[in-house]
């Protein structure tokens, strides 16, 4: 018992340092950019035009479209969840990215819609994980054009977003495959019957594609504010590939520094690397602003009973 804690408590130290090494070396990297401009960081706010704060709305918009996204997911997966409900789960839990890992936001979520069944909103959970990558990686391939991206990478982009695109040929097997992994770990026979349908995984799919233009306008009100125009299509490819390495960073809350880091790059493809860092802080910023608004607002939609429930 001494050896497993023991091992335990490396394990999360090392996590720990590897979580800190990471958010600095990106801010280093993103603070080197703007020093190398020689940009006025607060002159360059304080002239920002009012446009800027249209990305808002964007945001919001992105944070109204994946509690419907959910509601189809938890559809396919078998339970049929109020609307209002849906936003009110989503939002309240969606905070919980912040903690490093992903099993506070699974367990979160698993926690607050329990009477749906656990099982039911783990595997919601995984078919929004496929397709959050699926569409990302789509998005992303709109950089394939772009000088400064090595050849192996757009290959490694155009062979996932083909492959992403399996469970809409066969979303039965799909979803038995999803299954499988909790099946062996002892979680259960998963034996009910697959529920899960072309349509709802292609409405799903859809929404999260709109999801990724608005962040480009999001982004691109950002740059418009700040003085600077630039194409959305390479906008919502920037974002979009910067995004999916922040998630794949499991270990950093949120993704914090790697997608500031990646998203601070590629936007240098096209722009100035000042310019690029900036756009990359102002976005986490206003980000996090707006998904705190949404927690609060998805209190409001949950009543101590349903919470209790």
């Amino acid at each position: 018992m001494e050896i497993k804690e023991h091992s335990t408590s490396t394990t999360q130290i090392i996590g720990r340092i590897l979580t800190v090494v990471v958010i600095v070396l990106s801010l280093w990297f993103i603070y080197q950019q703007i020093a190398s401009s020689e940009i006025d960081i607060f002159e360059t706010l304080l002239d920002a035009e009012p446009i800027i704060f249209l990305s808002v709305v964007c945001m919001f918009g992105v944070l109204i479209l994946s509690p419907i996204i959910w509601k189809f997911l938890m559809l396919g997966s078998g339970a049929d969840v109020p609307y209002r409900l849906c936003f009110g789960i989503w939002w309240t839990t969606n905070i919980a990215k912040y903690v490093p890992g992903k099993v506070s936001l699974i367990a979160g979520r698993a926690y607050v819609a329990r009477k749906y069944g656990s099982k039911i909103v783990i595997e919601a959970f995984v078919w929004e994980l496929l397709i959050s990558v699926s569409s990302a990686v789509i998005a992303g391939l709109l950089l394939i054009d772009m000088e400064g991206i090595a050849s192996s990478t757009k290959w490694i982009l155009i062979s996932v977003a083909i492959l992403s695109l399996f469970p809409i040929i066969s979303p039965r097997l799909t979803q038995t495959l999803v299954r499988k992994p909790f099946s062996l770990l002892g979680r259960g026979e998963w034996k009910t019957e697959t529920s899960m349908t072309r349509k709802y995984y292609s409405i799903s799919l859809l929404l999260m594609m709109v999801s990724w233009v608005l962040w480009g306008f999001a982004h691109q009100f950002i740059l418009l504010g700040l003085g600077i125009d630039a194409p959305l299509s390479l906008i919502i490819g920037a974002f979009s590939v910067a995004w999916l390495v922040g998630l794949f960073a499991f270990f950093l809350p949120a993704g914090l520094g790697a997608r500031e880091g990646v998203f601070t790059y590629n936007l240098s493809l096209f722009l100035t690397g000042g310019i690029a860092a900036m756009v990359a802080v102002i976005s986490r910023t206003l980000n996090v602003l707006v998904e705190i608004a949404s927690f609060m607002i998805g209190l409001t939609l949950m009543s101590p009973e349903e919470f209790e429930e």
